[in-house]
């Protein structure tokens, strides 16, 4: 059964589509409109990080997206004049998986695929994207718990009043949502430009980057991508503005192809599509004017360096989703969604000033024969993502040393607001006529234990727990439901009987940690880390050493419910 929509969610792009479903996923209702007649061809954000397949596992969609997406190994940088000689070849290294990052590198698909899945995903839940329909303007009064919006129907040219709970302007970096608030996009529009394009070419083969020339003057860079014979290419440039002609963009892209690779081989046989891009680095200053929230481009644009634009809206989304739930569940204040800003303005601004810092090395003179100029590892992953600073945030350990919201510690134990760590080797314990037996063929791992629809609190039970009261847990396990919070026993390798007794005394889920990985990735040496909140985003809730803490989280975050 469809319920009538509380949420409207402008733009049916990754982080609209992200949105939605994370919303479905809790069993909000919404609408999703789009402008557009139909959803816009080719690559355009292609590049996905770690971070962002865990939230697209955390979703339900990861196994179709990684199975269509590559990995990009390879950067092969031709000699000019010629352009046929190799000078350089980079290989870009494919790390490993570890037991706490189970998706490790940049691996690349085309954001019509991505959009695809997740809109096939959201259609499971009865709901597809309204297109042709736009958002023209809204009003919310400060005593209302309403927004009204005015809507225009391309097909029938009818306008409409609607009603809504809220809005979510995703409609990207001219969004109306945006301007309707009345925030600035405050930024710089550079005097850069790229001419970007999807082509099916003949010339050069299926596999990594092959690139021409420098940005320091011109440079042509032509990515395969998971269709075989399709690039996504990519022509930018200090001297670019002399070699293009907006009247006839195609032209000029013709002529570039032959000027900069220095070829007549390299023959496009098909255009999927062709734009010009210039470099806008723009943020608001508040992601929310009242009932309405901004995401993604809406609130932030940036240089296309680092990938970071298309995996930032993502995350954008699955920060704002779970509160929203709460609050139109009744479960949560309202005053709980005045921290989508507080965490999320620090996050983006930090991303702002690295993809500029990246964009500077693109450009600068040679950079092609630094091989860190590839690099999209280290901070570009979002693993270092932290809210460290948030007001709802508890940290029982000891005081910390400020960092970067963009690069929490990943060699040195977790912290609240922190992301979670994964942890491979966690075994259920059953307990068949009162006994406590581990049951290894249901090996797991943390990530599959937690849920995007509900808090885990994680209860490390090492082998000195004979004084753990457990009164005291199952007396806040009794306040929240099921479908608030889940509690987890996690027992040490090799439990001894203690422990194990103590597990049995539980109505929690029990695991044990087979091979310590979890122990290892938590567990400090400040003897505070006996408990772990996870939030429904993935993110640390609360890092305490016992019950009265866990209380004083759920406060913070439900209120008094």
């Amino acid at each position: 059964m469809i319920h009538a929509p509380k949420v409207l969610i402008v733009g049916a792009g990754p982080t609209g589509l992200t949105h939605a479903l994370a919303l479905l996923r809790h069993g909000i209702p919404v609408r999703i409109i789009d402008r557009n007649a139909a959803p816009i061809p080719g690559q355009r954000g292609s590049g996905l990080h770690s971070r962002t397949f865990e939230i697209l596992e955390s979703l339900g969609v990861l196994d179709e997206v990684w199975k269509l997406s590559q990995p990009v190994s390879k950067v092969k940088i031709y000699k000019l004049p010629g352009g046929r000689e190799v000078a350089k070849e980079i290989i870009i290294p494919i790390p490993n998986p570890t037991p706490d990052v189970p998706f490790p590198g940049l691996r690349s698909l085309g954001q019509n695929h991505l959009e695809r899945i997740l809109a096939d995903a959201v259609w499971k839940y009865g709901y597809s994207v309204e297109r042709g329909v736009e958002l023209k303007t809204f009003e919310q009064q400060d005593d209302s718990e309403i927004v009204q919006a005015t809507l225009y129907h391309q097909s029938s040219g009818k306008i409409t009043e609607e009603r809504y709970s809220y809005i979510i302007g995703a409609d990207g970096g001219k969004s109306i949502v945006r301007k309707r608030l009345g925030l600035p996009f405050i930024g710089e529009t550079r005097e850069e430009r790229a001419i970007l394009g999807d082509f099916f070419m003949e010339g050069i083969d299926d596999e990594g980057i092959h690139t021409w020339g420098e940005m320091s003057n011109l440079c042509l860079k032509a990515r395969s991508t998971e269709t075989p014979g399709l690039f996504a290419v990519y022509v930018a440039g200090a001297n670019l503005d002399g070699h293009v002609d907006t009247e006839d963009l195609e032209g000029s892209f013709m002529k570039l192809l032959k000027t900069v690779t220095g070829r007549e081989d390299i023959r496009i046989k098909e255009q999927v599509w062709i734009g010009l891009y210039r470099f806008n680095i723009r943020m608001t200053p508040e992601f929310s004017g009242g009932r309405v929230f901004l995401a993604g481009d809406a609130a932030h644009v940036h240089s296309p360096t680092g990938g970071q634009g298309l995996n930032t809206g993502l995350h954008d989304s699955c920060n704002l989703a779970w509160k929203l739930a709460l609050v139109l569940k009744g479960q949560a204040s309202p005053s709980l969604l005045s921290t989508y800003d507080l965490e999320r303005v620090p996050v983006v601004s930090e991303m702002l000033n690295i993809t500029t810092k990246l964009m500077f090395k693109v450009f600068a003179k040679n950079a092609n024969q630094d091989s860190s100029t590839f690099d999209r590892g280290g901070q570009l992953n979002q693993l270092g993502v932290n809210y460290r600073f948030s007001p709802i945030i508890i940290d029982g350990g000891e005081k910390q040393d400020p960092v970067s919201s963009y690069g929490g510690a990943l060699n040195d134990y977790v912290r609240a607001g922190d992301r979670a760590p994964d942890a491979p080797g966690l075994v259920p314990l059953s307990q068949p006529g009162g006994r406590v037996v581990v049951d290894k063929a249901r090996t797991t791992r943390l990530f599959k234990i937690l849920d995007s629809r509900w808090h885990t609190v994680l209860l490390f039970v090492d082998n000195f727990a004979g004084n753990l009261n457990l009164d005291n847990y199952s007396a806040v396990v009794a306040k929240y439901s099921p479908d608030l919070v889940h509690f987890v026993f996690l027992l040490p390798k090799e439990s001894t009987s203690v422990a194990k007794t103590v597990a049995s005394n539980a109505t929690f889920e029990r695991f044990e940690d087979t091979q310590g990985h979890a122990y290892k990735a938590y567990r400090s040496t400040d003897n505070v880390s006996n408990v772990f909140v996870i939030r429904p985003d993935g993110h640390i809730g609360a890092r305490v050493k016992d019950v009265e803490d866990i209380a004083a989280y759920f406060r913070g975050v439900f209120g008094d419910i």
